[in-house]
């Protein structure tokens, strides 16, 4: 009667399971989790209860007293190096009187943390603020929110428990290459925005020997920068200002490593600020890909930023306007886009041309078979939100999921995007909420629990008044469970035609890779899922009230025929026989 599966990155394990028929008096799973080496039985945790359960302290209970009212399931809490298979348990009865029915229960593939996929290492954080753990560790503030003075304090310090669970695998995926260069004797050639985190400062500064650096300016005052100038000044290292002025910014926040030989052998990116914020307070993401060809690509472009002073002349602009040549990589593919890449300067209000890292971008997702999943920040527009927007329109069939960082980010109302948009359209307080068929909306913005709901406390949207990244990836899986067609890009691209026009950018795609597509794809559902229910709540579209449902109706959306359902179909895909 069900399938389950499982794939993971490097933070998260996702497992799901697909049910084919209704089944009477169910009230939810039982997940446990299964060590495969010692075959260790953890059953896992559920903190949401049935009304009248109390959970003051937020401790749950295991599933089989507390079950997990959804076919799918997130392990925040696995150990590197393990591997898992995870159990999905039908329990069925009434609330505290339930019966595991071990006849039905069904058993995911092999499954552990991750973050090697042949020469690619991509890596990501736990950026999200919004939760029920974070908000019990930090002190209330006057407001009776969480004090993020405290949270603050808490992630520029190197070593602190709050810090190191929220940054994930960041840091060490961050400083990779300078320690690689001091061990191997190469030189690692960065290009950053922002620059302000006290661990990573010093690591550029133990690292100074084998680090150049341009550092781009954060504004006309460079606030956030000018304390890092000094201490870099005052140590010796080896860096140039990029000041680019008015709406231009030096967005990069890569590297290139150079052998002692001086071949160029591996790159950075992604879309991480070298903050504390950056690293703890907003979700992000690392690569690093190991491919000659394509060091020497970025390593060309890093010696064109520096040739360039504080300007984006034409020689720039041309040079990144011609389309990079695809790298082979084991037995898919990379390429990146640099920008600017438009002879324009500045993006026009009205008519601007497609810049051609977004023609490229828009046509993969016209062209997707199945599905694409995204998130971002804030891209203007026209952008991929816009164009998602009208795939999700024009392609009804498509399986369109994403979540961007605020709501002046979500879909305008207009008559149509995608490349031949040229005009803003109109809209309603600047935004519109997205829906389809009367449906509830699939592209989402970042919210957070903003007063007490049963046992659910206020929780922290942001990390402080005036930060505003809250989802900061930018990135994009399409068609993540097709081994050949799939596809992912990344970087440090706002992924609209602002960035294309006016930044110093790279955006990189990765094709043909699944394993890292599936683990892209888990960033994605990790963000999407946690701000949906949250999204839901604040536009009052969720009938939530803190508790269980003491009925089996909520299986109903995930049955045949139900709003749910596709979704579940597509994401369970490699339970029918496809190895995750």
């Amino acid at each position: 009667m069900f399938k389950a599966c499982a794939y993971s990155n490097n933070v998260t394990i996702w497992a799901g399971c697909l049910p084919d028929q209704e089944l009477a008096d169910f009230l939810g799973f039982r997940i446990t989790r299964v060590n495969v080496a010692t075959g260790e039985r953890i059953v896992q945790r559920s903190h949401l209860g049935f009304e009248g359960d109390k959970n003051d302290n937020w401790e749950g209970q295991p599933s089989d007293v507390w079950p997990w009212q959804k076919p799918t399931f997130m392990d925040f809490d696995a150990v590197e190096g393990e591997t898992y298979q995870y159990e999905f348990c039908p329990m069925v009865g009434k609330p505290g009187a339930l019966t595991a029915r071990e006849d039905l229960k069904a058993l995911t593939n092999k499954v552990g943390l991750k973050s090697q996929f042949g020469n690619i290492s991509l890596k990501f954080n736990r950026g999200i603020l919004s939760t029920q753990w974070l908000a019990r560790q930090l002190p209330k503030g006057a407001d009776g929110a969480p004090d993020y003075t405290v949270l603050l304090e808490a992630i520029k310090t190197a070593g602190n428990a709050i810090r190191n669970r929220l940054a994930g695998g960041l840091i060490d995926q961050l400083t990779a290459l300078i320690k690689r260069a001091r061990t191997e004797g190469g030189r690692v050639h960065l290009a950053l925005y922002e620059l302000s985190d006290p661990e990573l400062i010093a690591c550029i500064v133990d690292g100074k020997d084998v680090v150049s650096l341009i550092l781009s300016n954060t504004g006309p005052d460079d606030e956030t920068n000018k304390p890092t100038r000094e201490q870099l000044q005052a140590a010796g290292v080896d860096f140039q200002s990029r000041m680019l002025p008015g709406r231009h910014i030096g967005h990069n926040k890569s590297g290139v490593y150079v052998d002692a030989s001086g071949t160029p052998r591996a790159i950075l990116s992604g879309s991480t600020n070298w903050t504390p914020t950056g690293l703890c307070g907003q979700a992000n993401n690392a690569i690093i890909v190991e491919c000659v060809e394509l060091a020497q690509i970025y390593f060309a472009y890093w010696q064109l930023l520096k040739a360039s002073g504080n300007e984006q002349g034409a020689d720039l602009r041309k040079a990144n306007a011609t389309r990079k040549p695809e790298c082979q990589l084991g037995d898919g593919t990379v390429q990146v886009w640099f920008s600017p890449n438009t002879t324009e300067e500045n993006k026009p209000q009205h008519g601007a041309a497609t810049p051609p890292d977004m023609a490229e971008l828009f046509h993969d997702m016209e062209n997707a078979a199945e599905a694409f999943f995204f998130l971002t920040f804030f891209p203007g527009f026209p952008s991929m939100v816009s164009e998602a927007a009208y795939l999700e329109q024009k392609r009804p069939e498509l399986i369109v999921r994403g979540a961007v960082s605020s709501p002046q980010a979500l879909p305008r109302q207009q008559q149509g995007a995608g490349q031949a948009a040229t005009a803003e359209g109109t809209t309603t307080d600047g935004v519109a909420l997205f829906h389809r068929n009367g449906q509830s909306p699939d592209i989402i913005a970042a919210e957070a629990i903003e007063q007490q709901m049963g046992p659910w406390v206020q929780e922290l949207l942001k990390a402080g008044p005036d930060s505003h990244a809250i989802i900061h990836s930018k990135v994009i899986a399409i068609d993540p469970m097709d081994p050949a067609k799939c596809s992912f890009r990344t970087g440090s691209h706002q992924l609209g035609f602002k960035a294309s026009y006016e930044n110093d950018e790279n955006l990189l795609t990765v094709r043909g890779n699944q394993e890292a597509c599936l683990a892209m794809l888990v960033h994605i559902l990790d963000v999407y899922e946690h701000y949906r229910f949250r999204w839901l709540l604040y536009i009052h579209e969720s009938t939530f009230t803190g508790y269980l449902s003491s009925t089996p109706d909520w299986q109903a959306k995930y049955l045949p025929g139900g709003a749910a359902r596709r979704e579940l179909e597509y994401l369970t895909k490699p339970a029918a026989g496809q190895a995750a």
